[in-house]
């Protein structure tokens, strides 16, 4: 008894060495570009880790989550999406001894003055974009717009600004971007590389946070969990959603979104009546809003909460309106000064896109966009994630079904906007990339559906099929993102045909069809 107690007490010290030697060679991976071992015995060492750990009940949480970010970080091939060159440049930027700035982006010969009647033969399409001047019009990639002073990033600095605390932090020790010689070729590639890293690790790295913060949420009243259970959900949440396929692999909105989504959850279950609570709230409300302003509607749950408590807090709620207020105001300053608009880029890409034809952004039929960013097998959230619909199949097994209603309103509100947006697709998109931002939300929905269902045998057995399914998928979207890439640019006459191609699947791509083979 002595011997076992003695090894017990020791027991925890085991992990350490183990979560050293998973953050070292993360770390050399963001300096040299090499882990010590293979990217590929480093992912499935830590998924068979995290396996193993879910099923034993067992385990130290800081192994569990550094395993994750290792695994995350262990796909290093980038995303080839222009969406995320902006924040991948972003710490540059930032960083004046680099003198970057975005127009070196550009290709001097695209940045031509056109004039009203040249316009014609950019109607239609969505990729280069003309931006009314005094004297013309300056057509510039969709990504970037014409600034105050100098062009500018189109999407919020969210993102970016995040990669770039990483980029400082670790710069402190050892230069994570190397000096760069613009007029040598070779070191503009070597430097790409770098960055390519740096948002991959800054991605992984914020992802992971985030399935920490649903863990903590999990084991919070009035979900109440135990920790084993937490973190089974948590698993699934990383690995068999478009969190693991989208937001781990690039420096998304909703890598942020996500993140920024899962803290408010966290402030809003804590049972305290701290007012620093009520002012990180309302200070990550107005973040959260400004990283992408549809994500208004991602707020009516805690809302919903917040209001319900109104008595009980009601001066810590003011608080949070104050900071929520203040904060907003300071971003719509911060865009007002560098995009003459408190809405930022926003407003520039929409005045750009209206002169391509493009004026009114929500015209796309709305059972198209529904029935695609739903069901469809080339984007649809659920065809993509099945096991997300069995909660609804047992609503009124549920015990708190308010609680339920309540986590389903911001997912039915977003599904909605989305709809008829005219790219309700996402463009460059692996699933529905959109919806991403209420993952979260299904799957503090999908922990609702009581744990005596699970001890019926066939539906635990549709269950791992569906589980299994889904983990294919996401992981075919994160190791195979060139041939997703090439998915997306086979032609089809609308984005809901492209949707419901049984033979052309993103994640078994035939691109040797003609459409897109003859692109």
């Amino acid at each position: 008894m002595p011997n076992s107690f003695s090894f017990a007490k020791k027991r925890p010290f085991l992990y350490v060495p183990a979560v050293l030697f998973l953050m070292l060679i993360s770390i050399f991976y963001l300096y040299t570009g090499s882990f010590f071992i293979s990217p590929k015995l480093a992912r499935f060492t830590t998924l068979g880790l995290l396996i193993f750990y879910t099923f034993t009940k067992k385990g130290n949480t800081l192994l569990k989550f550094v395993s994750l970010f290792l695994f995350y970080l262990s796909f290093t091939n980038p995303v080839p999406s222009s969406d995320l060159i902006p924040s991948r440049f972003f710490p540059l930027w930032l960083d004046p001894s680099t003198n970057f700035n975005f127009s070196m982006l550009l290709n001097q010969g695209s940045t031509t003055l056109l004039s009203q009647n040249d316009l014609a033969s950019l109607q239609g399409q969505m990729k280069n974009l003309p931006h009314p001047r005094q004297d013309g019009f300056l057509v510039l990639p969709y990504y970037l717009v014409p600034g105050n002073m100098e062009i500018l990033p189109t999407y919020p600095w969210t993102p970016g600004f995040f990669n770039f605390l990483i980029y400082k932090t670790f710069s402190l020790f050892y230069p994570v971007v190397p000096e760069i010689n613009y007029e040598n070729l070779n070191s503009v590639y070597f430097v790409l590389q770098a960055i390519y890293r740096l948002e991959n690790f800054s991605a992984a790295l914020l992802a992971t946070v985030t399935s920490f913060l649903l863990y903590l949420v999990l084991c919070l009243k009035p979900f109440s969990n135990s920790k084993a259970i937490s973190f089974s959900y948590v698993l699934i949440y990383s690995l068999c959603t478009s969190h693991f396929s989208n937001s781990s692999q690039g420096l998304w909105q909703h890598t942020i979104i996500e993140f920024i989504l899962g803290f408010i959850l966290y402030l809003v279950f804590i049972e305290n009546n701290h007012h620093l609570r009520f002012l990180l709230i309302g200070f990550s409300a107005a973040v959260l809003i400004y990283s992408r302003p549809s994500s208004i509607f991602l707020l009516t749950f805690p809302l919903t909460v917040l209001i319900t408590k109104f008595k009980k807090f009601k001066w810590s709620l003011l608080s949070a309106l104050i900071s929520f207020s203040v904060t907003l105001l300071f971003f719509c300053l911060l865009n007002d000064a560098y995009y003459q608009h408190f809405l930022g880029g926003y407003s520039l890409h929409k005045i750009a896109y209206s002169y391509v034809g493009h004026s009114d952004l929500f015209s796309k039929p709305f059972l198209e966009g529904l029935v695609g960013l739903t069901f469809s097998p080339g984007f649809g959230y659920y065809f993509f994630s099945p096991y997300l619909l069995l909660p609804f199949f047992h609503f009124f097994k549920v015990t708190n079904k308010v609680l339920f209603l309540s986590l389903l309103l911001p997912e039915v509100l977003f599904l909605l906007f989305y709809a008829k947006y005219i790219y309700w697709e996402g463009g460059h998109s692996y699933g529905a990339r959109f919806l991403t931002d209420i993952n979260l939300y299904s799957m503090l929905i999908f922990s609702m559906v009581p744990l005596t269902i699970w001890r019926n045998r066939p539906y635990q057995i549709v269950t791992l099929v569906f589980l299994i399914f889904s983990f294919y998928v996401q992981y075919f979207g994160a190791n195979e993102k060139e041939m997703v890439s090439l998915w997306n640019n086979c032609y089809y006459e609308s984005n809901f045909k492209r949707s419901m191609d049984f033979e052309n699947l993103p994640f078994h791509p035939n691109v040797n069809n003609t459409n897109c083979s003859q692109r």
